[in-house]
């Protein structure tokens, strides 16, 4: 289904319970089906075992490498895991096995004829506060730089270049990037394309998405954000705009001047 290959991305954090079986996952119903040179890439700061695990599996499974680092946020985290990808298609998800790996295929099939394309989750698996705060959120999104769903969503598609249009800008919103991405993506009007997926209850632990107290607070401080996200796009495009702009060269004529 696709010519070109992938680099697959996850970001990990103690994610024991369940790491051997989200990579085994997606070896059965992604990677097998990839072009050679594809890879999957995991960025952890685990302490409870998963490092370990990923060091076996590196081992089985050539494809796959990940590096350890200590725990620095998750924007330090997103940003070297797409430096770091080495493929020409980008792929983005979570390892906690809310997203099913068969779902890749949903989004990979219009990869061809757009710059990204995004899955965004339906039937949600969370909880009442997070599904209403994430509905405000996504509203005042499409307020703001138009049509989107679920724009934090970790399951996106996204070309090479597009990518690096838009990676050293990330930076606004460090605990959501993604939705950054999205947003300057969507403002800069580059083709996205929404795809909607499965979502599924976690098998164990607990989200690693914001607590109750804490969102509700960062959802207040990410109003704001998206004025700034806003307001940034539109000067660079407009600095762009500028620099791009034909010079008066010489030899023309000044407007509304004579010759002498």
């Amino acid at each position: 289904m696709l010519d070109a290959p992938v680099s697959i991305l996850m970001p990990s954090c103690n994610e024991a319970d369940v790491i051997r079986d989200v990579v085994e996952e997606w070896v059965t119903e992604v990677m097998s089906r990839l072009p050679e040179g594809s890879e999957m890439v995991f960025d952890d700061c685990s302490n409870d075992g998963t490092t370990e695990i990923l060091q076996e599996l590196s081992e089985k499974y050539p494809f796959l490498r990940f590096s350890h680092c200590e725990r620095d946020g998750f924007l330090k985290s997103a940003l070297r895991l797409y430096r770091g990808a080495r493929c020409p298609l980008v792929f983005f998800t979570d390892s906690d096995g809310q997203y099913p790996a068969s779902e890749f295929w949903r989004i990979a099939e219009h990869i061809a004829d757009h710059d990204m394309v995004h899955g965004y989750k339906v039937s949600r698996q969370d909880t009442k506060f997070r599904l209403f705060v994430s509905y405000v959120f996504n509203r005042l999104v499409r307020i703001m730089f138009g049509p989107g769903h679920d724009v934090n969503s970790a399951f996106r598609l996204i070309k090479r270049p597009i990518l690096d249009a838009v990676l050293d800008d990330l930076g606004i919103m460090p605990m959501m990037p993604n939705a950054e991405m999205y947003m300057r993506l969507r403002k800069m009007s580059h083709d996205i394309r929404d795809i909607p997926i499965r979502h599924r209850e976690r098998a164990f632990g607990i989200s690693r998405g914001f607590p109750g107290l804490s969102l509700y607070i960062i959802s207040i401080r990410t109003s704001f954000d998206l004025i700034r996200i806003w307001l940034d796009v539109e000067r660079s495009m407009r600095r762009d705009k500028k620099d791009s702009s034909p010079l008066v060269t010489a030899t023309e004529k000044p407007r509304g001047g004579h010759d002498v």
